[in-house]
Order: C-alpha cells, then structure tokens, then sequence
C-alpha cells in the first residue's frame, strides 16, 4: 500500500459502562419515608372522612339535599 491509500485509523467502541448495585440498605430508608408519608395521608384522609360524615358542614349538606333523588 501506498502512503496516499493507507486507511484512517479506527477508534475502539467505548466500553460499556459496568451497572453498579445500589448500597445495601440504600432504599431502605426512602421506603419507609414513602410509608410513612402515604400513612399520614391515609390518616388524614381517614380523619377528615370521618368529620364530614358525623358532621358535614352547610354547604356539603346543601348540596347534598339538592341532588335529584329518583328513588323517592
């Protein structure tokens, strides 16, 4: 081969990045946080539920009282 023909040298592929395992425990913690948060929200849901239907305020009654009922 001449020195006008000689062939670009290739690059090598990049290797592939090795996956790495999270840390022990790692998402442990945002677990429990996750827990936690929808247990607080079931909480608070639980407890204003239980307000409104002992003792729902005028409006909800209103509007309750406005629905067409065609059962009776």
């Amino acid at each position: 081969m001449t020195r006008d023909n000689v062939p670009a040298p290739v690059q090598p592929p990049d290797p592939a990045p090795v996956p790495r395992q999270p840390a022990v425990g790692a998402g442990l913690t945002a677990a429990i946080a996750q827990g936690a948060a929808q247990g607080a929200a079931r909480s608070v849901t639980a407890r204003l539920m239980d307000k409104f239907l002992t003792n729902p305020p005028d409006w909800l009654r209103a509007l309750w009282n406005a629905l067409p009922r065609p059962w009776e």
